[in-house]
């Protein structure tokens, strides 16, 4: 190999003056020490083979006992690890390449052969075969890495359906929790923090008197008694802070102007902080009969008292009454089994779990869910029997119901592992006593979601605030190395305009970067220096290459490397270029060539030399009065630098000038778990990553060469454990008095971060996956729907010929309903385009829209005014015209007439759809063209149609709105306006 000091190099050829012509050529190439043996037959070179110990084959293709190139496939076969580069005296390119087909790694012609294309050619065999055995080692470790990766696609595709399983579960369950508010007997309502009503259940709604569509998003001060009101909106707000009620008994205003008197208690919502309130769910008991009764049970007994004598007398009265009573109160026992035995029924149903707990621990009443969760209590304590503990349980809140008397709401983790949402309320017996009535509801599917999800977001958020610092620490280096390199850095656009320029090359050109933006370099230099540079910069955006030139600016000569600018979509926008300055060696190259006419130069360069020698010896003796001072105030310095490296939470090392650590700062004991004393003398490269030392090399050469470099990479270096952690490293030579002494080295932990990009690396892998297999899903349901619909809207339009009478009717309704149903997947379509497809906009003739949408409402009746005009849009502009002429067909009756304008104006192109139908209120035109709203004057829909219109205009840079078509009377009719960009084309030359 190239890398040792001898090889050994058999030579197989059996033409002894060949052989001679060799050795010479090897013998005189500087930098190769090489051994040869030779073989003049294959058979003996095979032998030597066998025994090892050789780097490279110079095989003749003609031999004594082979010829041809089956030569080189047998010794190919018997060393296949070692290079071939075959000798041949024919000339011929074809068998050359066949040579190569059958695994020789170069041929040579013998007449051709030369010193420096002969050792050429030996390293680039050598070259060539470690690539191609570095590639073979390469495809395994692909090969095993695919194994890898279709197990864990496997991995992945169990856990997606696990997944899915959780969702569909996640769903039931809130579909579920949604049915229980909505259908539940309790009223309860939901208002937002801003005190908006957004949830009403049925119970609310027989309550008051009011649909949940009359209060939903109004203020809950309309369920108050104005009296009262402000009052009781004061103890609204305090819920939105987090107050919560336990039992606050509020009047209700209901819609025929009666006063409900219900027990309230609340809970607050919070959002993804956990801090902010979102809303406030409440849930109420209506206690006005219950009040009523009390009241009227006080009257009682003031009359009772007053009558106790009368009674004393009429006992005979009083006990025909008595036992008129009590047959009342018979049948009123008897509607109260049968309420309980309904109430029972209802409980036994209910998907949570009811209990009643007496006031020592029994359970007189399970339904059948606690039941089947929990078991039977068999006459024993709750604690006994789900816990098997002897003493009451001490983290359980229920019988905190018993000393406040009002409701309590917790949670609860049960013996079966599951979290139940808990509602304890007081109850009383027939008895008077005092029991408690406890509903639980399983919610640990939902807490295990949000826990994942909360755990999910935070990552997230934690990751993308890591990597969004990171990129603007990385842009804040490159714009300083662009600052402040010495190298000439410029961009260009496609007309060759300068639209960037580093300072190097405001100094190289004289001109400030007023000046020089937005200017060309025939404009700065002239044609003649200019027109050549010009030239280059066409080229490179013209073919797409970078390329390479050498240009010359007055007496200066550059390097130039220029690269072709693109845009996001691939485009070439202009061109940068990046120099080096060569005019020294351009300098060097034409002294070479004219040395006797520049002695005088030369002796002129002398003494402007030893001018410059003066300067330097002057500013030599002021850099040392300044190193006299800055060594005094050195030694000032150093305990506080000292202190600052000892507190570093970075790492700080000295090398020498081979890599051996000479200081180590004592965070290197909290980072790498060593003790910096300890490491005095070790050679970094032995701590560091095999894969990593020729970065560590290449940076060492680097900062050798160049003093002044700022030195950056990454590097992994093995801990105190013997576990690989990432370094993210700056260094920099350190000078004294003109020599390299060694490296300053400071060293971060980025391991964390690394193993943190490599998570956002697979979740960002992970979510496009399913951003791409959600697409199918809805290509596949869109299509198979629109399928379904084909189908019923021909068998709808059979029921229509053959049905009459309300039949028809209902058919009709069938039709409208597919149609309607065909009309959504059109829109969900044109929403997905809209977002998928990229923003290339091209002219597009005005006319030829207009003209084919109205050619789709056959017998409306459309007239169009629009001139010849070019817009710039897309294939979705027929879309805003399908919509905006439908809505005046839908609306406007059998008879409305439509009218369609268009006019260049200001810079835009105004298009009206005008129809003298209903028109449009004024309190509406606002709202239509939001998602899902829809004008009450223009009948019923979804709303999308128009918000995709007010979409697509946005996307083509105009804008959309409604007016009256004759002013300030909506009642005749409503003009739809809009705005387009217009687009130019160029003029036909023959025109």
């Amino acid at each position: 190999m190239l890398g040792k000091r001898v090889s050994t190099e058999p030579v197989v050829e059996d033409n002894p003056a060949d052989l001679e012509l060799i050795r010479e050529l090897l013998a005189d190439s500087p930098g190769l020490d090489i051994e040869i043996e030779s073989a003049q037959y294959l058979s003996s070179a095979l032998s030597i083979l066998h025994e090892g110990g050789i780097d490279l084959i110079l095989l003749d293709l003609n031999l004594p006992d082979s010829r041809g190139i089956d030569t080189v496939g047998t010794v190919g076969r018997h060393a296949p690890d070692v290079p071939i580069v075959v000798l041949t005296g024919l000339d011929d390119e074809e068998t050359g390449l066949a040579a190569l087909q059958e695994g020789a790694q170069d041929y040579l012609v013998k007449g051709r052969l030369t010193g420096s294309s002969f050792v050429r050619s030996i390293r680039y065999a050598r070259e060539r075969k470690r690539i191609e055995r570095e590639l073979v080692r390469k495809n395994r470790e692909l090969n095993d890495a695919y194994e890898d990766l279709t197990t864990v696609e496997e991995e992945l595709r169990q856990n997606l359906d696990e997944l899915g399983k959780s969702e569909r579960s996640l769903r039931e369950t809130t579909q579920h929790l949604e049915n229980l508010i909505a259908y539940a007997n309790a009223p309860i309502i939901v208002w937002d923090a801003d005190l908006r009503i957004t949830r009403f259940n049925s119970a609310f709604e027989r309550l008051t008197g009011r649909t949940a569509g009359e209060v939903v998003g109004q203020s809950p001060e309309i369920l108050f008694p104005e009296a009262r009101r402000e009052e009781l909106m004061n103890l609204i707000r305090k819920t939105t802070a987090g107050e919560r009620w336990e039992t606050v008994e509020i009047p209700i205003l209901t819609a025929d102007g009666k006063i409900r008197t219900v027990l309230w208690n609340s809970a607050a919502v919070y959002g993804d902080d956990r801090k902010t309130v979102s809303s406030v769910i409440a849930q109420g008991q209506d206690i006005t009969e219950r009040k009523q009764a009390e009241e009227a049970l006080q009257r009682a007994h003031d009359e009772l008292e007053t009558r106790v004598l009368e009674r004393t007398l009429k006992l005979r009265e009083a006990n025909e009454a008595l036992q008129a009573e009590i047959a009342e109160r018979a049948r009123a026992e008897e509607a109260v089994r049968t309420e309980r035995q309904r109430l029972y029924d209802v409980l036994e149903t209910l998907p949570a779990y009811v209990v009643l707990l007496s006031p020592d621990y029994h359970v007189p009443f399970a339904n059948r869910f606690f039941r089947e969760r929990f078991g039977e209590s068999g006459g024993r304590r709750c604690y006994e029997y789900l816990f098997g503990l002897t003493e009451p349980c001490e983290n359980c809140e229920s019988y905190r119901v018993m000393k406040t008397k009002a409701p309590h709401h917790w949670e609860w983790t049960g013996p079966d592992g599951h979290d139940y949402d808990i509602f304890d309320f007081p109850f009383t017996e027939a008895d008077g006593s005092l029991h408690i009535l406890e509903v639980g509801i399983d919610i640990t599917k939902r807490k295990r979601a949000e826990e994942a999800l909360q755990k999910l977001n935070e990552t997230l958020e934690e990751r993308v605030i890591e990597r969004t610092d990171e990129l603007r620490k990385a842009n804040a280096v490159l714009n300083a190395i662009c600052e402040n390199t010495p190298a000439p850095i410029y961009a260009v656009d496609r007309r060759n305009r300068f639209v960037m320029c580093n300072p190097a090359v405001l100094r190289m050109m004289g001109w400030p970067a007023s000046e020089v933006l937005g200017r060309t370099a025939i404009e700065l230099l002239g044609e003649e220096v200019g027109g050549p540079v010009v030239a280059n910069e066409r080229r490179v955006m013209e073919t797409g290459t970078t390329e390479t030139f050498e240009e010359a600016a007055g007496d200066r000569t550059f390097y130039l490397t220029k690269t072709p600018l693109r845009d996001a979509q691939g485009d070439i926008t202009g061109a940068i270029a990046v120099g080096t300055e060569i005019t020294e060696m351009k300098r060097a190259e034409a002294q070479k060539q004219k040395l006797l006419e520049q002695l005088q130069q030369f002796a002129e360069e002398m003494e402007a030399q030893n001018e410059e020698l003066q300067c330097t010896t002057e500013q030599l003796q002021e850099k040392s009065n300044e190193l006299a001072h800055l060594n005094r105030v050195l030694q000032e310095s150093e305990v506080h630098f000292r202190s600052l490296i000892e507190n570093a939470s970075d790492i700080i090392i000295l090398l020498d000038t081979n890599g051996c650590i000479t200081y180590t700062s004592p965070s290197v004991k909290r980072i790498g778990g060593y003790d910096p004393d300890g490491l005095i003398g070790t050679n970094v490269l032995d701590l560091t990553h095999p894969d990593d030392v020729p970065a560590v090399l290449e940076a060492m050469r680097t900062g050798t060469g160049q003093p002044s470099a700022r030195l950056t990479f990454e590097i992994r270096v093995r801990d105190s454990a013997g576990r690989w952690i990432y370094l993210d490293v700056t260094g920099a030579n350190l000078l004294r008095e003109g020599s390299a002494r060694g490296f300053i080295v400071n060293a971060r932990d980025v391991t964390d971060r690394k193993q943190a990009e490599e998570e956002r690396s697979r979740l960002i892998a992970s979510l496009e996956e399913a951003h791409r297999e959600a697409n199918l899903y809805l290509d596949i349901m869109t299509h198979d729907i629109r399928n379904a619909n084909n189908v019923s809207g021909i068998y709808a339009d059979l029921m229509l010929d053959l049905l009459e009478g309300p039949e028809k009717a209902y058919a009709q309704k069938l039709h409208d309903s597919i149609a309607r149903s065909t009309e959504i997947l059109m829109n969900v379509a044109t929403f997905r385009r809209i977002h998928t497809e990229s923003a290339d906009f091209a002219p597009v003739s005005l006319n030829a829209v207009i003209e084919e949408e109205i050619g789709n409402f056959r017998g409306a009746s459309i007239r169009q005014e629009v001139p010849p005009l070019d817009v710039l849009a897309d294939n979705l502009l027929s879309t805003v015209f399908t919509n905006l002429i439908g809505n005046s067909v839908k609306f406007g009756g059998p008879d409305v007439e439509i009218v369609v304008r268009a006019e260049e104006r200001d810079g835009e192109v105004l298009i009206s759809v005008e129809d003298d139908g209903p028109g449009v209120p004024d309190d509406t035109k606002e709202k239509l063209f939001h998602r899902f709203e829809r004008g009450k004057a223009r009948g019923k829909g979804d709303g999308l149609g128009l918000f995709i219109c007010r979409t697509l205009t946005e996307r083509y840079g105009g804008k959309i709105w409604i007016e009256d078509r004759v002013p300030g009377r909506p009642e005749e009719g409503a003009a739809f306006r809009f705005t387009l960009k217009p687009a130019k084309r160029e003029r036909d030359p023959c025109s």
